[in-house]
C-alpha cells in the first residue's frame, strides 16, 4: 500500500495534518513538545502555520510526512538486511 494513501485514510482524507496528531504517533514526542520544534523547525518534516496568527495550529504535509516514512523503512529494510545476510 502507497505510504500517502494510508496516511489520507488515517487522516479523513485530510492532505495537510495537525502536528499535535502527528507528532505522538510518527514521531514519539508530545505535542506540545512537537510545537516547540516546529518553531524552530527542528522536526524531521517541515511543519507551517496555514495563518499568520501564533494561535494557528501547525501543520505538516501528508506527502512531506510520507517521504519521511517510506525513507525511515528502506533505512530499516537495508539494515535489517544487512544483519540477516
Amino acid at each position: 500500500m502507497n505510504t500517502y494513501f494510508g496516511l489520507l485514510a488515517e487522516f479523513n482524507g485530510r492532505a495537510e495534518l495537525p502536528l499535535e496528531e502527528v507528532a505522538p504517533r510518527y514521531f514519539g514526542i508530545s505535542a506540545r513538545t512537537a510545537g516547540m520544534r516546529a518553531g524552530a523547525q527542528a522536526l524531521p518534516v517541515p511543519a507551517y502555520r496555514a495563518g499568520d496568527s501564533q494561535k494557528a495550529p501547525w501543520l505538516v504535509s501528508a506527502v512531506d510526512l510520507a517521504r519521511y516514512l517510506d525513507k525511515r523503512r528502506t533505512e530499516a529494510h537495508d539494515m535489517w538486511r544487512k544483519v540477516n545476510n
